[in-house]
């Protein structure tokens, strides 16, 4: 049993954050080691210090690469200190690619310029104030200039014609720029939009004649560069970008590359184009590599890169200081700095970045709390939040109790202040933070949390961040902002901010924009067009009901109050996901009973986290499947589910059975197995009386033998030129093995060139069958090839093919013909067929190879004559251990009619799944060509990292693969983003033990 006192300092550890935003950059560093930047630091300090001795000009730009949680934010939130402690100004760039760069620069300046500097003052007020220094302009006329009085026309011009004097040449170039940031300094927020409109090139109505502004404004990138120019008679800057990994995740595949080379080109004319600014990039390895292919240039230094941690004494120093204000704050004082975690379990530390050692104490103090019991830790790989009882629950008196509570605030709440333009900065920002805080809690499984936003006049009022998969740091982002401004200029700027801020762009579905807005719209044309643009790109504007608005406060009053049982009210009640709001932007909330399956569909299993189905549409099968999982991972139980599931839908089935523990798919349990729902015996009934069955045993007589047609179908694909040269490759992969004409020799390359050319001929002249082939290869017509000595050739490959024959049962024994129509049909009066081929009288990988190779072939040429049409999906063919027939490394005989197969069978309705322990070891093209994913428990390090690696480009993590029960898996399916499952129990029996030989060929004698 835990102590009151230490339950106290383990819930407030709880409120470790290990996931800085881009909003943290700005705060103050509550927890700073030097060792942890190492030779980074240092090098954006040397950086910037370049900058500072420059008068004109700017340095090389700094890549600080790192991996995820390698501590690349917080290097830039030291950086921004050090930089603003030097009289220096910092920027952070946000969401931008080539289309959209310098505006985004623009925003990006005006943003920091908004942003408090060393001495709480804003930077722009600092810069002001250091610009009316060396103008030498008069104390009384100081104030106006940075804000702190109103501003008058004349103290405007006096200041431009201090600073010209001073600066002759930048201040008549940038005479208005300067004039437009006076504006924005302004404390009258008419004055202040007006200067914002005209930095942001929006068009002018003539307001801003009166203080000396043209009507026509300078382009985006004249505003950035001339900006930067004044920014430099005070001062060096540093412009930091943190975002480039979230741009790429975020945009379609094939996007990709135009992206890099866009973005690439912008980021290397910043040093062309700004004056004293050092451009410090933080990014993953793979996002610069992407930026050096595509725009190539020497204006970078790539020298750093940010590693795991240093030292086992750094990371307990860090733990330390991380646990120590929590501690504090608590009033607890702890026997060792680390409690619970026990010194030595730092000497495992050195293979975790910064960010995974706080996510794996925040885990432990879980583990405490959830067994009610501490636990000193004394190694990093025992004690897993998993194996932890999961916490009591509140009781339904607690519920009650906050529901009273809740509806009391709700109905007691004032939000009138939160639609009035002079408080909704501060009012709305504070609703809105609270109903999505609520709302992350309700969902409950982590992946939501709420990003922080800019104090004073922000660009949005709160946000929202799903993370997607946080190695690649791939993201979805929502904004809220509430604009009450009836002023059209003041409508346009902070749409204008919004939209900025938002990164918004129709091709990207990750990025989201919603303006909250009851009143009428400016009705001029400018206000019409930009309102347009914003609902072009995709963004919302919508009302906000008063309702929802109180519920936001009194969420925001029980998260101040923070009741121990409030995360369970949250997730019983969702009050805030059940606002209008939030059911209209984030989607209705997700009930904690399932809902009834989609019949169009299958269940693969449920979510772990609140038992909803996972739900497989028939037609995303067609975009295939692949399982990467070890043994006592609950593969096998998946992968036949999903078969058994599929037949029941009338969906035939070809499966591959290499290790006997598939021939079972047509056995009944002799009792009902744990792991089964309420409805599953009904459905195995069904299963086992309306599906058909078959075990097939290739080059095994005593069973259901087949033999093989080792030759496709040229006809069928004569008249398709790519799909008849890859029926080509396939025969050719078949033959030449055969012919004795595989090897790594001069003889064997003439020798399958040959064997191509005349396979060729034998094609287009309407040849079929083994036996007609080898006789053309007996008496080779002049016509075929003019490669010298190939009648020979032919001839010796002839013979050799003949005795192949002879000495095959597959090629030339007794047995069903390898039909893929038969495999699929099933018998009269059954739903559809499982064919089951077992593997038994292959013992070789060699000859596994080429009979795959055979069924693949003749499959290609079967569902070019039979394709689905408009059922949504027409067969299944599963491969398991795939690594074994189309492996990442040497080509096997079956690797191409894999590949074609992989690249070519969707459009034709079937569907392929592909099993294996060894994620790396099965062919890319594979694995690139699969929708649907699943990620099962693995242990072997490199296998470990390798799931990892796959995942990413799937856009999903797998960070406790190694930790995953038998039967969960992580689960990424077409359109939505990874969940932990539990798979359910297959219908057909499945022990612990495989079959033995005969058992297999009785059960294909039925």
């Amino acid at each position: 049993m835990i102590e009151q006192d230490q339950r106290r300092a383990l819930t407030e550890l709880r409120r470790l954050d290990w996931a800085p935003t881009p909003e943290d950059v700005w705060t103050d560093l509550d927890v700073h080691l030097d060792e942890l930047n190492g030779a980074a630091g240092e090098a954006v300090l040397h950086a910037f210090e370049e900058a500072a001795a420059r008068r004109t000009g700017s340095p090389l730009g700094l890549v600080v690469e790192g991996q995820h949680g390698s501590g690349k934010t917080h290097l830039l939130r030291w950086a921004r200190e050090k930089v603003q402690q030097q009289e220096g100004y910092f920027f952070l760039m946000g969401m931008a690619d080539g289309r959209t760069f310098w505006p985004n620069i623009v925003h990006t300046l005006l943003r920091g310029l908004r942003r408090s500097g060393y001495y709480r003052h804003t930077q722009l007020a600092m810069f002001l104030e250091r610009l009316s220094e060396r103008a030498e302009l008069p104390s009384t006329l100081r104030r106006q200039i940075r804000g702190q009085a109103p501003l008058t026309a004349a103290a405007l011009d006096a200041f431009v014609a201090g600073v010209r004097i001073a600066d002759p040449e930048t201040g008549r170039d940038c005479r208005f720029t300067l004039r437009a940031l006076v504006l924005l300094a302004a404390a009258d927020t008419d004055v202040a939009d007006l200067g914002e409109s005209w930095l942001l090139s929006l068009p002018d109505t003539g307001d801003g004649e009166q203080w000396g502004l043209p009507r026509m404004g300078r382009s985006e990138q004249d505003v950035a560069v001339e900006i930067s120019r004044l920014l430099a008679l005070t001062g060096p800057s540093m412009l930091a970008v943190d975002q480039i990994d979230v741009i790429f995740a975020q945009s379609d595949p094939g996007r990709t590359d135009a992206i890099a080379t866009d973005l690439g080109h912008g980021l290397m004319d910043l040093r062309e184009k700004l004056f004293r600014t050092v451009t410090v990039v933080a990014c993953l390895p793979t996002s610069w590599q992407r930026i050096r292919h595509g725009a190539p240039g020497g204006r970078f230094r790539q020298e750093t890169r940010l590693q795991r941690l240093p030292s086992r004494e750094v990371a307990e120093k860090l733990i330390a200081a991380r646990f120590a204000p929590l501690f504090e704050a608590a009033e607890f004082k702890p026997p060792y700095y680390t409690w619970p975690i026990l010194p030595e379990a730092f000497d495992q530390a050195l293979d975790h970045t910064p960010r995974q050692l706080i996510e794996r104490a925040d885990e432990h103090v879980r583990y405490c709390l959830g067994r009610d019991e501490i636990i000193p830790l004394a190694n990093l790989g025992e004690h897993r939040e998993s194996s932890a009882p999961a916490p009591p629950t509140a009781g339904d008196d607690q519920l009650a109790r906050l529901q009273e509570r809740f509806d009391r605030l709700a109905a007691e709440a004032d939000v009138a202040a939160a639609v009035l333009p002079a408080t909704e900065d501060t009012v709305m920002s504070r609703l809105l933070e609270a109903g999505l805080r609520a709302w992350a809690v309700e969902q409950g499984d982590g992946r939501f949390r709420v990003l922080p936003v800019e104090q004073g006049n922000p660009s949005a009022h709160a946000g929202l961040c799903e993370t997607l998969d946080s190695e690649i740091e791939d993201e979805a982002h929502w904004y809220f902002r509430g604009l009450s401004h009836t002023n059209a200029r003041a409508v346009q700027a902070r749409l204008a901010r919004l939209r900025s801020l938002a990164g918004l762009d129709p091709r990207v579905t990750k990025r989201r924009a919603v303006l909250l807005r009851d009143s009428d719209w400016p009705t001029g044309p400018v206000s019409t067009r930009v309102r347009q643009e914003f609902l072009d790109l995709g963004g919302v504007i919508t009302a906000v009901a008063p309702g929802d608005l109180r519920a936001f406060a009194a969420l925001a009053v029980l998260l101040e109050e923070n009741d121990p049982a409030l995360p369970d009210f949250l997730r019983d009640r969702r009050p805030a996901g059940r606002t209008a709001l939030f059911t209209a932007i984030l989607g209705t909330p997700v009930t904690a009973r399932p809902q009834p399956p989609d019949e169009a569909g299958i269940v693969a299993g449920t979510v772990v986290e609140n038992s909803s189905p996972v739900q497989l549409d028939l037609e995303s099968l067609r975009k295939h499947t692949v399982i990467f999982a070890g043994s006592g991972s609950g593969k096998t139980v998946l992968l036949r589910r999903i078969v058994e599931e599929c037949a029941l839908r009338g969906v035939s089935a070809i499966v591959l059975d290499p290790n006997n523990d598939l021939a079972r798919l047509g056995d009944g349990w002799p009792q009902p197995p744990d792991g089964w729902s309420d409805g599953d015996p009904a459905r195995a009934a069904d299963y086992l009386a309306a599906v058909d069955v078959v075990v097939w045993t290739p080059r095994r007589e005593s069973g259901r033998p087949l033999t093989l047609r080792p030759l496709p179908d040229f006809a069928a694909v004569l008249d398709e030129p790519d799909e008849f040269a890859l029926a080509l490759d396939a025969a050719v992969a078949t033959l030449a093995p055969r012919a004795r004409m595989a090897a790594s020799t001069a003889k064997a390359d003439r020798g399958r060139a040959v064997l191509r050319k005349t396979l060729e001929h034998f094609g287009r002249t309407g040849g079929s069958g083994l036996g007609d082939f080898v006789d053309l290869l007996a008496d080779l017509p002049d016509e075929v090839t003019s490669l010298g000595r190939a009648r020979e050739l032919a001839a010796e490959m002839g013979e050799t093919l003949k005795a192949a024959m002879v000495n095959d049962p597959l090629l030339g024994g007794a047995g069903t013909p390898l039909d893929p129509g038969v495999l699929f049909t099933p018998a009269h009066g059954k739903r559809s067929r499982i064919s089951v081929i077992s593997l038994i009288g292959l013992p070789g990988d060699e000859q596994r190879q080429s009979f795959v190779n055979q069924l693949q072939m003749a499959l290609f040429s079967w569902i070019k004559q039979n394709p689905a049409g408009d059922r949504p999906l027409g067969g299944l063919f599963v491969m398991d251990e795939a690594q074994t027939f189309a492996p990442s490394g040497a080509m096997t005989a079956c690797t191409e009619s894999t590949l074609a197969l992989a690249g070519q069978a969707r459009k034709y309705g079937l569907g392929l799944i592909f099993a294996t322990q060894a994620p790396r070891g099965i062919h890319n093209r594979i694995v690139g060509n699969a929708a649907t994913q699943f990620f099962g428990f693995l242990n072997s390090p490199a296998q470990i990292a390798a799931a990892r690696e796959v995942a990413a480009a799937k856009g999903s993590t797998v960070l406790d693969i190694s930790r995953l029960r038998t039967g969960q898996f992580y689960a990424v399916t077409e359109g939505r983003p990874f969940r932990k499952i539990a798979t359910a129990m297959c219908l057909s029996h499945h022990p612990k033990s495989a079959l033995t030989a005969e058992e297999v060929l009785n059960r294909a004698r039925r």
